[in-house]
């Protein structure tokens, strides 16, 4: 009998000590703190890229040359205006330097008995040009007085890498010339200017009313490594069109930055939510 009350006192003591442990480790409403709390879940909305094609730039190569030292390019890379992408050899831009050499080494005995020899000179240097060469290239050319072997291939303007459609050591050709500054070339990359790059997204009738040109809201992008890449975006339209089916209006953001990089893919899928006072009601 003793033995049975010591056995019940005992289990009586552990499920004491147990149930106390268990209740300390229980968080509460005041000591409980998430992510969460301080950003509360806003809603996301299904969206896609939109790329604007009348803001696309081609890089277009007008001679006969070899591929070399791509720089490490990818699609989505930003990049700056007259940045250098790579470099070309030609024979063939071997020659109209040579050429435009020619010229200005012994520009003062045709001054001597041409009144066209400043206009030669000019002409020769915008052969260069729409060739290819760039301004620090034609200069450089100046300075040496020897033919480059290679020139560099530049950015036209500034802006996201859309399309690369070579490789190091790939032949390209000038295509059909019907012109002394006339002919097809061969589009190598193009460059989807800041403002050809968007986001598209659908928003019920009855939770659009808050949105206003201008407001914050968060795109969040598709990685290569599976996770999700967060860009600031602004609203840049609300068009006044709803759609009679789904009974929502489309919402165009623009990019408040522009970041080093952008997953650029027409219709790609993305998420959208706004932001503070922006946040749709």
């Amino acid at each position: 009998m003793l033995r049975k009350k010591v056995f019940s006192l005992f289990v009586f003591f552990l499920v004491l000590v147990f149930s106390t442990q268990a209740q300390s480790v229980v968080p509460t409403a005041d000591d409980h703190h998430t992510e969460d709390d301080d950003h509360p879940v806003m809603q996301l909305y299904p969206a896609i890229i939109v790329i604007d094609p009348r803001q696309v730039v081609s890089v277009i190569v007008k001679i006969n040359a070899r591929v070399k030292n791509l720089r490490n390019l990818y699609v989505g890379q930003r990049v700056a205006h007259d940045q250098v992408l790579g470099e070309l050899e030609s024979a063939e831009l071997e020659t109209v330097q040579r050429t435009y050499l020619g010229i200005i080494t012994n520009l003062d005995a045709v001054q001597a008995f041409s009144m066209t020899s400043n206009e030669k000179m000019i002409d020769a240097r915008m052969n260069l040009a729409w060739r290819g060469m760039s301004e620090a290239d034609i200069n450089r050319l100046d300075e040496t007085k020897e033919p480059l072997k290679l020139i560099s291939l530049r950015a036209p303007v500034t802006g996201y890498l859309y399309s690369l459609n070579v490789v190091n050591e790939q032949i390209v050709n000038a295509g059909g010339q019907s012109g002394v500054y006339t002919t097809t070339g061969t589009t190598v990359a193009t460059i989807a200017k800041p403002e050809a790059v968007y986001v598209e997204v659908q928003i019920p009738l009855k939770e659009v009313a808050g949105l206003t040109h201008g407001a914050n809201a968060d795109i969040l992008l598709p990685t290569s490594d599976g996770s999700r890449m967060i860009v600031n975006a602004r609203v840049d339209r609300v068009f006044p069109y709803v759609n009679p089916n789904t009974q929502r209006k489309r919402v165009r953001l623009l990019f408040a930055k522009q970041p080093e990089r952008l997953p650029l893919a027409e219709g790609l899928p993305v998420m959208v939510q706004f932001k503070g006072n922006a946040h749709v009601r």
